[in-house]
Parts: structure tokens; sequence; C-alpha cells
């Protein structure tokens, strides 16, 4: 039966109406069972990006894991990381110049020589497992709060708090500006963190704009 052009156009439009229905309800349904659609380069790298924090995580619970000495690192060395006589919100201020300045993050400690945290978290901080990674990137200063009282103002002014007990640090980006602090005592118990801890807890600060505890382990939802 030959069907007049009225009929043709009444079939397209039903045809194409049934069409966008279709495609309204599958994306509906997608919706109501919370998918979504996404190319492929995208998928590739969320399941790249899951995959690196999957062995991230395999990494550090190896290490947090495995038998080791809590508080027995060889200080003899080491130069005293904290000078009571410097001028620290002078120190601070150049250093925060020159990050900017530099393209890098700034990490401003507040301590005591006599804190074997403090010691432990600077031994660390100047491993070989972590200057690799923290030479181009970060610039550190020190602000000693060994005696009463002392810097106290400095941290104040920087919305630090040293209510939790040290060490503790308040982090700037490239730019300047404040990623986070350890105000909730993130870095107190510093001797029991590994160096290879305390670098994955500075690329969720680099790499994720995020404080998050060295013994923290990743959740999936990061990939996602």
């Amino acid at each position: 039966m030959k069907m007049g052009p009225l009929s043709k156009y009444s079939a397209s439009t039903v045809f194409v109406g049934g069409l966008l229905a279709g495609l309204v309800i599958y994306q509906a349904a997608l919706w109501l069972g919370g998918w979504s659609l996404v190319n492929t380069d995208e998928y590739t790298s969320q399941r790249g990006r899951l995959a690196d924090l999957e062995d991230e995580n395999r990494v550090l619970s190896e290490d947090l894991f495995k038998p080791r000495v809590i508080g027995n690192l060889p200080f003899a060395g080491d130069t005293l990381p904290y000078d009571a006589d410097a001028n620290a919100r002078l120190e601070f201020n150049e250093a925060r110049k020159s990050a900017v300045a530099s393209g890098k993050f700034l990490m401003v400690t507040f301590g005591a020589n006599w804190c074997l945290d403090c010691r432990t978290l600077h031994h660390n901080l100047n491993s070989d497992d972590l200057t690799p990674y923290t030479n181009d990137r970060f610039l550190f200063v020190n602000v000693d709060v060994g005696k009463f009282n002392q810097n106290a103002d400095l941290a104040r002014d920087l919305g630090v708090s040293l209510s939790r007990g040290i060490p503790v640090a308040i982090f700037f980006d490239p730019e300047g500006e404040v990623i986070g602090t350890t105000n909730e005592g993130e870095l107190e118990p510093a001797r029991r963190y590994s160096s290879k801890q305390i670098l994955k807890f500075l690329r969720d600060i680099a790499e994720r704009s995020q404080v998050i505890a060295p013994d923290q382990i990743h959740a999936n939802r990061d990939a996602r």
C-alpha cells in the first residue's frame, strides 16, 4: 500500500519522537542507577588513577605493618633543626616570597629540638626517600616554639594551633595561598611515621591539595 506525503511525514515524526523518548528514558535510567556516560579517554584516565592509588595503598600498607624500631633514628649527624635565635617572622616572609617566585609549595613547621617527633619529622623530610621529590617542589621553614610563648604570636597569626602538640605545620601553594594545617594533630606522632608515609603526606598536599594524616590510606572515591 502506498502512503501519501502526509502519512510519510507522520511516520517519520513517530520514529523521531520514539527515538528521542528512548534516549530520555535511557538517560533517566542511568541517572536513577547512579551511572553516567563517559568517553573512552576519561574512562582510561580514571582506571589509571585507580590503579595508581591501589598500588600506593599497597606500598603504604606493607610499610605500615612491617616491623621497625620506633623513635630510634640516628640523629648524631643531624644539625639541630630549630633555631631559637632566628627571626622567625622574617624567615617566614622571605620564604613565602621565595616560594611564590620559584613556583614551589611552602611547609612551615612549628617545633622544638627537645621534641623527638619534631626531630624525626625533620630527619625524614631530608631523607633520600623524599629529597628527589621535594627538591623541585617544596621549601621548608622551621619555627622554634621550644620555650614558653616563643613565636606563639606567629603561629596565632597564621592560624596554627599548638594545642594538639608539636610538630604542627601549615602549607602554602605556589601562589602563596594557604592549603591547610595539621591543627588536628596529624603530624604530632611523627616518630611513628616512616619516610615513605611522610612522602605520601607531601604528595597529597602537592598533587591533591589535601592535608591527610601520613598513616591514612586513600579511599577509592578519590578515583571516581
